[in-house]
């Protein structure tokens, strides 16, 4: 990120630049040279223990599947636990006592696998860390994988990882499984069983892996086997929870931040949970009607009050101080720029809290703000030093790295707002009511005028085309989800809040995809449900229009919850390739989730059974995810097409806010251009148009 050019000296304001940070390549080659080197060092010490020459058939063993370094112990008793579990079990075959040693070519070459699982299974838990971070953390871990994990962790800012011990369970067992695919093991589930076993018996198997060296008897050898065939599959959540405990007794006290990439996707993550609440909060006919409008355009998440509730007073004086002219009733809320706004507040908090601190840059804001859980009044709190700027001015810099039409009108407003009196009326998570928000309106913007103006009709009523067809569609999944439920209670559509049309493809020379992922809001209706009851998350997955050979399929849909702050989310390799941030639901089987990965880790492609990877690149790779992402990822200042919605000539706008508001591609492009050279990085598909999206 980037200061803006010209900033006066009192002001900090930020923008995107598209920069992964990723370092020229031969800096990139030397990290893993130099991390080939340390597991290297850690095979030598599992082969001195193992001692191969005194023991026939381990090699062969070692060799055939058993001596990789994965696992959630450290690097020498992986290898010395996996080899000693494949020679427990394996059935003696002819030749294979005649083989004493390991070849060195084949050692190296299970180091280079092994390597790649490790680091595979850091890119796949953690969304959008670069393979290269991920190695510079196996670095400084030793190759120790979970001590890596936890580092990676921490310099992300996840705080909260393994809160939701169901969601932590599946991501680190899907996150094993793609390594062990990536590392070309010959059997990549009997390996996660074999460590979902040892972690029921963590401690049995560490005492017998110490029993093991260069000259323990031979009856030592084949105990942990034994002990693990005979240990029950564990069936309680925390299943991987032995592991990061040992773990953290491994990790050094203090580690320098690597300041990775991936870091600001933290606080998105945060940020995108904190608008889905404030939207069930809002109520629907005013949202459908008029906030659907402020909110999108100036309901940022930085002011006074927690985040969620500064979403809702940005988005209620914004609609009282500068009122539409336009009637316009939606129930889709647009995805791109839904999340445009999300990301200019991302980088509002961003500034004001460097602003107000100059001693402090940017990945020291977001830490800031990830250790208040995004609340920026706590950051400000926390913050130990003496402020260089005032209230008032740290929140016009707010409003004018977030591209609010009016920064002036915004900093006074939020600087001058009746916290008290406001906290009263929200508090609680409930849905407000209409007198709810008129109250609001009146505490928050006094000098509106109280009689509305009447509202011209929209003059484009075709570009509602898409957000018609989705409604219904939503409509109908949520009467079949609620007859599946014996029709009690039954679900009324608060609002569409996300969609990914781009689901299962592209396939074939259209680029076809075939499925869409959603996510919406429904209040239930019924007798023990009261008025003003909040809306529930769903999820749904259903085909594409176009899709006829599966235009019977029923569409599936599940209740989500939002996630915690600084907590690991459910993945979807289509999702996270268009940076549109969907929430998943936990174990459920949906397309994008675990198949698909899988593929992709393995050089294939998850959409084509005809890909040929010998005259094909993948479409997929974690890379390919990272760059494409970022046109919706890094998006402040490029139009998309809901803008249309909006862009009313009459309607208040700063001149500034007009002449910045260019065209992604061109700002996305030219910097682009200028990191080709040292990053290497492949061009992105940029999005400028999302009416699809519907």
């Amino acid at each position: 990120m980037a200061l803006v050019p010209n900033c006066p000296p009192d002001l900090r304001i930020y923008t995107p630049i598209f920069d992964c940070g990723l370092g020229l390549r031969r800096q990139q080659s030397e990290h893993r040279s130099r991390l080939l080197r340390k597991i290297h060092d850690s095979y030598c010490k599992a082969l001195e223990r193992l001692n191969l020459r005194a023991r026939p058939g381990m090699a062969a063993r070692f060799l055939d599947g058993g001596g990789f370094c994965l696992g959630f112990l450290d690097p020498v008793s992986n290898i010395v636990a996996n080899t000693l579990i494949s020679y427990g079990r394996a059935v003696s075959a002819a030749g294979e006592c005649d083989l004493v040693y390991v070849p060195e070519e084949k050692l190296r070459d299970l180091e280079r696998r092994s390597m790649d699982g490790l680091v595979t299974f850091l890119t796949r838990f953690f969304p959008y860390l670069p393979d290269c971070h991920a190695v510079r953390f196996l670095l400084l871990a030793d190759a120790d994988l979970m001590v890596a994990f936890r580092i990676v962790a921490l310099d992300l800012g996840m705080s909260r990882i393994g809160s939701d011990k169901r969601a932590f369970d599946d991501a680190l067992g899907m996150a094993f499984k793609c390594a062990a695919m990536a590392a070309k093991h010959p059997n990549p589930d009997r390996l996660s069983f074999d460590w979902l076993a040892i972690s029921s018996c963590l401690h049995d198997t560490v005492r017998l892996l110490d029993e093991v060296r260069r000259r323990s008897p031979s009856s030592s050898l084949d105990k942990l086997p034994k002990l693990l065939d005979g240990s029950p599959l564990p069936v309680h959540s925390g299943l991987w929870a032995p592991f990061v405990a040992v773990a953290d007794s491994r990790c050094p006290r203090s580690m320098p931040y690597l300041h990775s990439s991936a870091l600001k996707g933290t606080l998105q993550d945060a940020v995108h949970g904190f608008y889905l609440k404030a939207i069930a909060q809002l109520p629907a006919g005013e949202l459908r009607s008029r906030f659907h409008r402020s909110l999108l355009i100036a309901g940022h998440c930085y002011g006074p009050l927690d985040p969620v509730s500064n979403i809702i007073i940005n988005t209620i004086w914004y609609d009282a101080a500068f009122p539409p002219t336009v009637k316009l009733e939606v129930d889709v809320i647009g995805t791109m720029i839904l999340h445009r706004m999300e990301n200019r507040s991302v980088f509002g908090l961003l500034s004001f809290l460097s602003t107000r601190y100059h001693h402090i840059d940017f990945n020291q804001a977001i830490r800031c703000l990830l250790q208040a859980d995004g609340d920026l009044l706590l950051a400000d709190h926390r913050l130990d030093a003496e402020a260089t700027a005032d209230l008032e001015k740290a929140f016009f810099a707010a409003a004018t790295a977030a591209y609010h039409p009016n920064p002036d009108a915004q900093a006074k407003a939020l600087h001058s707002c009746p916290s008290q009196q406001i906290s009263m009326l929200l508090q609680g998570s409930g849905q407000l009511s209409s007198e709810d928000v008129q109250c609001l309106a009146r505490l928050l913007c006094p000098e509106a005028a109280c009689s509305e103006q009447p509202l011209r009709p929209f003059p484009h009523p075709w570009h509602l085309y898409s957000h018609t067809r989705m409604s219904k569609k939503i409509d109908a999944a949520l009467s079949a989800y609620a007859a599946m439920q014996s029709g009690e209670p039954t679900y009324e559509l608060h609002t569409i809040c996300g969609v990914n049309k781009y689901v299962s493809g592209p396939v074939g020379t259209v680029a076809k995809c075939y499925r869409t992922h959603v996510n919406f809001q429904a209040t239930p209706r019924g007798t023990q449900f009261p008025t003003g009851t909040t809306p529930l998350l769903f999820f749904a997955e259903f085909c594409n229009d176009d899709d006829k050979d599966r235009a019977g399929t029923q569409p599936f849909v599940c209740r989500v919850s939002v996630p915690l702050p600084c907590t690991e989310r459910v993945r979807c390799l289509y999702c996270d390739h268009m940076g549109i941030r969907i929430v998943h639901p936990v174990g459920e089987d949906f397309h994008g989730r675990k198949l698909d990965f899988e593929k992709m880790v393995c050089g294939e492609d998850p959409c084509d059974d005809d890909f040929d990877p010998a005259v094909e690149q993948p479409y997929y790779t974690n890379m390919q995810i990272i760059n494409h992402s970022r046109g919706t990822t890094e998006m402040v200042r490029g139009r998309v097409e809901e803008d249309c919605l909006y862009n009313d000539p009459l309607e208040h706008r700063s001149d500034e806010y007009d002449c910045d508001l260019t065209l992604i591609r061109d700002v996305y492009d030219s910097d682009l251009d200028s990191m080709a050279d040292e990053c290497h990085v492949s061009y992105p598909m940029v999005i400028t148009s999302c009416c699809s999206m519907y």
